[in-house]
Parts: structure tokens; sequence; C-alpha cells
């Protein structure tokens, strides 16, 4: 097995295949009884792990304080509210539930999509910039603190984000199924107050094995890919299930030969 140095993640993995690739997501090195991992792929292993809150913020001020999110994610919510976002099929929903339907539709939080399954991450790791060495990232649910897997979490928002800067690890939160979106991508949350680490903005596990970084080289993102839409049915099409993923598939920019597998 190789490895690669990188400015923000240190010593990473890198193989070589799609095979090698498996091995290092199927052992577990957690030293603990389950290896659960909760997995977020970037296309370029250059980019910090920020939440889309932070990357909006860090563009009119230099530095980012925890309170700099607060104010604008309680003012996000309340003009959401506003404007009648905050119901689903009539009913009230959480603070939680509405800044992830948010979120899956484009607006900036402080949460930061993962993926309880390896492939769809590493999906999101190769789609895109496939000139750049990309990362997928597993981070093991032994060492995340907040929510329960599976269990409602109706917190409000100040509940949802008291006392973070008293812990070193992020906090994980699901959703009910807010968006067909969610339910294919089996997207999950990870969030924290601001990390003043290198890696990014969201703070990540200290322990020894905690965290899984693999770095996805160009070459390994084009072998991937075709295994990914070939062997598992794991495309745009699929992940993005609603008409503005139809939509954004069928754009000018993407491949018109995507939207068919043979």
């Amino acid at each position: 097995m190789k490895f690669l140095q990188t400015e923000l993640f240190g010593e990473v993995f890198a193989p070589e295949s799609f095979l090698e690739l498996t091995e290092l997501v199927i052992i577990n090195n957690s030293g603990r009884y389950n290896n659960v991992r909760l997995w977020r792929g970037q296309s370029n292993i250059d980019w910090p792990i920020h939440s889309g809150a932070y990357r909006k913020l860090i563009n009119s001020k230099p530095n980012i304080l925890e309170n700099d999110i607060i104010n604008y994610e309680e003012s996000l919510i309340k003009q959401a509210r506003h404007k009648g976002y905050g119901k689903l099929y009539g009913n009230e929903i959480s603070d939680s539930e509405l800044l992830a339907k948010l979120q899956h539709h484009g607006a900036a939080t402080r949460l930061v999509d993962f993926s309880k399954n390896s492939l769809v991450g590493l999906w999101f790791c190769v789609q895109a910039n496939q000139d750049k060495t990309g990362l997928l990232l597993g981070v093991h649910t032994n060492f995340v603190g907040g929510g329960i897997e599976g269990v409602l979490d109706d917190r409000d928002y100040s509940d949802l984000t008291k006392d973070l800067s008293k812990y070193d690890h992020p906090m994980f939160i699901e959703t009910p199924v807010v968006s067909k979106r969610i339910a294919a991508q089996h997207g999950v949350f990870l969030y924290s107050d601001v990390s003043g680490i290198k890696s990014g903005s969201l703070k990540l596990p200290k322990e020894n094995n905690a965290n899984l970084s693999i770095a996805i080289t160009a070459k390994l993102k084009l072998e991937c890919r075709k295994i990914l839409i070939d062997c598992f049915d794991i495309r745009n099409e699929t992940l993005f299930p609603d008409l503005d993923g139809f939509s954004n598939a069928n754009s000018t920019n993407s491949d018109s030969n995507d939207m068919f597998r043979w």
C-alpha cells in the first residue's frame, strides 16, 4: 500500500486500485468491536473540510467565530419559517430537520454532509475535478457525539448548539427523510463549533485510527467512477432522484451518455 503526504490531513493511504481501496474500507483498524464509519468524499484533497456556513461567511470576514455562525443560522431559520419552509405535509418540523432540508436544497449551514455508505462518499470524490487527487474520509462512529442512528432528533437550535466548545469531536445528526436525496444518499450530518485545526472548520476526532483518510488519485478516480456506475448503479441520476437532480443530469455541462448505462 502506498501513502501520500498531504498538507491538511498528514500522511494518508493512497490505494492504486478499487480492490485495494475496498480492503481499506472493510478492514477494522479502529480497535473497536464494530467497523461503522461515516463517509465523506471531496474531489480535491487540498480542500479543507469546511461547513457551507463557514465558507459563506469567510468571503466577507477573515476570522469567523462561533457566534458568527450562530447568528447567521438563527437568522436563516427565522427567514425560512417566515416563508413557510418549516412545514412538511402540514406539520411543523424541528430546527434540525429544517436545517437539513435547507442544506439539501443548497443553503449554507453548519451541517457537513456525510453518508453511511462508503460507495456514496466515493462517488462525490470521483465525480468532479477528475484531474485532481480527491479525499475519501471515514470517521468512526465510536468517536462522534450527538444523536443516535435511526432516532428522531427534534431539538431546537439552542439545544443543538449548546456547549459545543466543550467537545473535541463532531456531533452526529440523522434527520427523518425530509427529501428523496437524503434517502438515496444514506445522508447524515456531522457538525461542531468552529474548529481552529488545519483540516477545516469541522472538528475531527483526535483518537488514533478514528479517521480513515484515503487519497483517490486522478487515475483511480476514472476506474472507480466506471465501477460505481456499471456495478453499483451509483451515479447522479440515482443519488439525486428529484426534478432538480434530473434537470442537472441533463444540463449543458453533462455528458449525454451518462443518463444510460447500456
